[in-house]
Parts: C-alpha cells; sequence; structure tokens
C-alpha cells in the first residue's frame, strides 16, 4: 500500500514556509512514499520538488486553486490555472491539461465549496477529501459521509503550511507500483481514501489566527 500527501503548501504559497526539499525530508522520515504540493494558483513548488525528488519518492505536481466559489485542487497539472474563474470552468480547465479535480475541506468558511454547489457538481468530478489534518474530526466525518452517499473517491492530505507537519494526512492507494499513470487511474477509478491525523490545536489555531490577520491585510480579499 502507498500513501501520498496529497495537499500541502510550500514556500510558494503566500501563507506558507518550508522548500520542497525540506517538505520531501519530513515526508520520507514519516515513511510516506509521495506528495502532491499544491501552492495557491501556482505549480511552481510542484514543478521544483519534481526536479529534486530521489526516485523512490513520488510527486505527482498540482496546486490549489481559487475559484469564484471556493477552492478546488488540481493534480496532476502542469501549468498555472488561472485563478477567480467560475467553479465549473476552473474543472474544464483542469480536466483539459489531464489533470484531476478534488474538492477539499466544504465546510470551511473562508475557501470551502459549499455543499449545495457540491451536490451540483456531482457530474463533474469523481473525489473530494475525505481527510485533511487542519480540519476538525467531526468535520473530516461529514466529509467521509458525504463521498459514500453520492460514490465519491476519497483522498487525504495534511494541508500544513510547515515541513514537519507534512505527513500528518495521507491518500492510502492499494498498490504497490510507483508509475504516475497507475497512481492517477487508481484516485480516477475512486480507489484510494484518505486518513490520517488531526493537527495539534495549536498550530490550527496560530493557523486561523494568521488567516484572518492576512485577510485583513489583502483588504478583506480571499487568497
Amino acid at each position: 500500500m502507498l500513501k501520498l500527501d496529497l495537499h500541502i503548501h510550500s514556500q510558494y504559497s503566500v501563507d506558507a514556509k518550508g522548500t520542497p526539499k525540506e517538505i520531501i525530508q519530513s515526508l520520507k522520515k514519516k515513511g510516506i512514499n509521495g506528495m502532491c504540493i499544491t501552492d495557491h494558483n501556482t505549480v511552481k513548488g510542484s514543478l521544483e520538488a519534481l526536479k529534486i525528488s530521489p526516485k523512490n519518492f513520488i510527486i505527482i505536481p498540482g496546486a490549489e486553486i481559487s475559484t469564484l466559489e471556493g477552492h478546488i485542487l488540481a493534480l496532476n497539472i502542469g501549468e498555472n490555472i488561472l485563478p477567480k474563474q467560475s467553479l465549473e470552468i476552473t474543472i474544464e480547465k483542469i480536466i483539459d491539461e489531464g489533470g484531476i479535480p478534488i474538492i477539499p475541506h466544504v465546510y470551511r468558511n473562508m475557501s470551502g465549496i459549499k455543499k449545495r454547489k457540491l451536490n451540483s457538481m456531482k457530474e463533474m468530478i469523481n473525489t473530494i477529501e475525505v481527510f485533511n489534518s487542519c480540519s476538525q474530526p467531526l468535520t473530516n466525518l461529514k466529509m467521509a459521509k458525504i463521498a459514500k452517499n453520492n460514490n465519491f473517491g476519497g483522498t487525504g492530505g495534511s494541508d500544513t503550511h510547515e515541513p514537519q507537519y507534512a505527513g500528518y494526512g495521507y491518500t492510502t492507494i492499494d498498490t504497490n507500483d510507483e508509475n504516475i499513470d497507475n497512481i492517477i487511474s487508481q484516485i480516477n477509478y475512486k480507489k484510494t481514501w484518505g486518513e490520517g491525523i488531526t493537527l495539534p490545536m495549536d498550530y490550527r489555531r496560530n493557523r486561523m489566527i494568521k488567516s484572518v490577520k492576512q485577510f485583513f491585510q489583502r483588504g478583506f480579499k480571499r487568497i
């Protein structure tokens, strides 16, 4: 079985720190097999990771894209996708790039795509994030319930903005085949799930305070 953290932020996100190299080192210490760096609206971090990653560590390029309705993860894309477009257009562009659109943290106030909107997108997506280490345990249970009730596949990620917490959340894939095409197929065919542990309370509290401060500093604009 493979474990990949499919939601991580590096120094190329405006609200995060840590180099791709530091993130890789942190994940390998925890026995995680690979990752997707999902920086806000840029693939720069994930492309850098591709260049420096050791051969026995899996890198899927990607980003977390800001849509008009909230954030969406884009796995397996190699180019930036313009933010602040509708969710429908963004999903279409992710798929056009050969990527996988994944809906994360539905219940998050400032960045989550609302449940009502998710319900209207069932024909366009296969997978949602069922475990996010930055979310409350009850919230992750709700996400898992949505996935099971609607026949979505599931992924997991730490959503950490600091390297030391990478790997707290991860996606399990019931295969030992590390070929990227195989892994992408497993996600597309809904054969993955998300697991992990919740990040420490003080980290999540500080993240929330920092997010609110940055929201005001940006002039009440979301990332």
